[in-house]
């Protein structure tokens, strides 16, 4: 039963006098633009402070160290965010029930459905991990009623299962890898590879990100499930996750000791396969999808981020410096799209300088801050809300407490 209290404004003005929707948590949007941040390290490689270097050059150690270091990092936080964003969606730490279940859970079905014809446009500019996320949506819907307790177990239980799977696949099925399916708006008009297409997405496209994406998304939903807005739940994760990462480098280290795993991972082929990855965190001489440790280690790190913004997000001076980070990450799928568009418009270059990204960076949160000021939402970020309302409609009384799970 629906109840049937007064509706309230679903919008309010921050400090600055930006428009956000009313009890957003802004510090997961702070993450979720660090997780951006990290996909523009990735595909605007840097290899020269002042000017762009040869293509084959690494360029400076600590440019080449942090292109290294965030190559599998940004796509991890973000699929562990959509796994919040899910449990955001569906009632956060207290799960709807019954009607009010069922309207989001096919509020989701939509999303997802709008995430996945927008990233077929994105195709048309460069590959896109969008529709990976749309399926992890779909997939994670059985898991919304599951505790968080439960939710960490399974995601726990996953994590040797998917990297094992991963490892099986490139050592007995690269052939899986060579498959070739339409992409781009030009599988709509095929609906016959449908079939071929999905299949492909989720055993082995994009690198496993459906596969790799499992414990990430799980360990999502089961965060999401904890009351976000309470203190003692913040301090657990910003003790909890620095733990639990640290864990997972002195596994790494300590396989490396025992089994001398980095220097037997320089020494094979490209092509050949040990088991000792499954202790390598993720990086150039390793794959990210077969990395135990790796999973581990992001799964961590992404609490302690959650944990620590939340907290300072709560107070009005870090709210101030926080916000064009927030904003933007408001608005990640509007950029996600947008730096492949703009990477097309200009001959898509394979290196940048560090003064050419850092002018990206720059103009990213300056026109965030600027949107923000007079629209709540990216024009993306708009149009899958509005798929969303216009297909599935929410009764009034209900509207107050959607928005303040708001993700779009």
């Amino acid at each position: 039963m629906i109840p049937t209290t007064p509706a309230v404004s679903t919008v309010h003005t921050n400090d600055q006098g930006h428009r956000v929707p009313k009890g957003r948590l802004l510090g997961i949007d702070v993450v979720r633009a660090l997780a951006l941040l990290g996909v523009f390290i990735e595909h605007f490689r840097v290899n020269g402070w002042f000017s762009a270097g040869p293509v084959r050059d690494t360029g400076p150690a600590l440019l080449h160290w942090v292109n290294v270091e965030t190559s599998s990092r940004a796509m991890s936080l973000f699929v562990l965010l959509a796994g919040v964003s899910l449990a955001l969606m569906t009632g956060g730490s207290r799960p709807y029930q019954g009607k009010r279940m069922r309207t989001a859970v096919l509020r989701v079905i939509v999303r997802a459905v709008t995430l996945w014809l927008i990233s077929l446009c994105i195709d048309e500019f460069a590959p896109s991990v969008i529709a990976v996320y749309a399926v992890l949506l779909v997939f994670l819907l059985p898991f919304t009623r599951l505790r968080p307790r439960t939710l960490f177990i399974l995601s726990g239980i996953s994590i040797p299962l998917v990297t094992t799977y991963a490892m099986w696949v490139l050592s007995a099925h690269m052939d899986w890898m060579r498959s070739e399916t339409p992409d781009g708006l030009a599988l709509l008009a095929r609906p016959g590879s449908w079939g071929e297409y999905f299949v492909t997405l989720v055993s082995v496209g994009s690198g496993f990100q459906f596969v790799y994406g499992i414990p990430l998304v799980l360990a999502g939903l089961a965060i999401g499930r904890l009351d976000l807005h309470g203190r003692a739940v913040r301090i657990k994760m910003l003790v909890a996750g620095p733990c639990v990462a640290l864990g997972a480098v002195t596994v790494s280290l300590v396989a490396s000791k025992l089994f001398g795993v980095d220097e037997l991972l320089e020494r094979r082929s490209p092509d050949d396969l040990v088991w000792q990855e499954v202790f390598a965190m993720p990086g150039s001489n390793s794959v990210y999808a077969t990395s135990v440790v790796g999973i581990v280690f992001m799964i961590g790190v992404a609490s302690a981020l959650l944990g620590g913004f939340l907290m300072l997000t709560d107070r009005r001076i870090w709210r101030r410096l926080l916000w064009p980070l927030a904003a933007a990450g408001g608005m990640t799928m509007t950029w996600y799209a947008g730096h492949f568009i703009y990477q097309s418009a200009i001959g898509r270059p394979q290196t940048y300088s560090f003064v050419y990204f850092c002018a990206i960076v720059l103009v990213t949160l300056v026109a965030s801050v600027l949107w923000r000021r007079w629209i709540r939402r990216g024009p993306l970020e708009w149009l899958v809300h509005k798929a969303i309302t216009t297909v599935v409609p929410a009764p009034k009384p209900w509207t107050a407490r959607v928005d303040k799970a708001d993700v779009t």
